[in-house]
């Protein structure tokens, strides 16, 4: 008799919602993306915008590649079916992010603050994340793959349901968010910052649960 094979219910990360290939993107300039216009179908290429105010971010199909936001301050974005490649968003502060089916693709998000962020269906893919802030936030079907973590501010965050792969998490910061649902096997916690009822129902590998169960004050015999 065949044996039946389970199901898998995991819910997936749709992909944003792209045209093929760039050239159907209509190309933008700098003034007209700090215009504070609804931005739709738009390719954004190799600008700088390094430490400045934004009053207002919307954009729906867009991509961005190779654009400097480092530093820039932009109040609640609101991002949906939106790709950044090979962009630098270090010590950006996108406070209450709302990001719907955004890819983040080898980009550099050191000490990015998204305090209170709303992430539905979100990549992040080969970047450099450490430091990032994402305390008080909420992600749902998100992805973190081939990223470094390193010392991040997670606290608080709803990551239930995360796929996290080949990611580094040493050293950040993850009291009281809710892991649950979360496959951590695939990521490096040495040294997170984490309560008991933080990780129930999460998923670790053997040589993490014992790290953990001494990070916790566990005895193992």
């Amino acid at each position: 008799m065949a044996l039946k094979r389970r199901k898998d219910t995991t819910p997936r990360r749709s992909p944003a919602d792209l045209p093929a290939s760039l050239d159907d993107l209509t190309l933008l300039s700098l003034d007209d993306l700090i215009a504070g216009e609804d931005l739709e179908e738009a390719l954004f290429q190799g600008l700088d915008l390094t430490g400045r105010s934004i009053p207002r971010l919307v954009a729906t199909s867009v991509v961005f590649q190779g654009v400097n936001f480092a530093g820039t301050s932009i109040r609640a974005p609101r991002l949906r079916d939106v790709r950044f490649l090979n962009c630098d968003l270090s010590n950006a502060d996108w406070r209450g992010f709302e990001a719907i089916r955004v890819e983040f693709i080898d980009c550099r998000l050191m000490g990015m603050g998204a305090a209170e962020c709303h992430w539905k269906d979100v990549l992040l893919d080969r970047c450099e994340a450490r430091y990032l802030r994402l305390n008080g936030g909420h992600t749902a079907t998100c992805e973190f793959r081939a990223s470094n973590l390193a010392e991040a501010d997670l606290r608080s965050v709803d990551l239930e349901g995360a796929i996290l792969d080949k990611v580094s998490l040493q050293k950040a910061d993850l009291s009281h968010a809710s892991l649950k649902g979360v496959d951590l096997s695939g990521a490096e916690i040495d040294e997170i910052t984490v309560y008991a009822e933080d990780v129930r129902g999460a998923s670790v590998s053997a040589p993490q649960a014992m790290d953990l169960a001494r990070l916790l004050g566990l005895t193992i015999k």
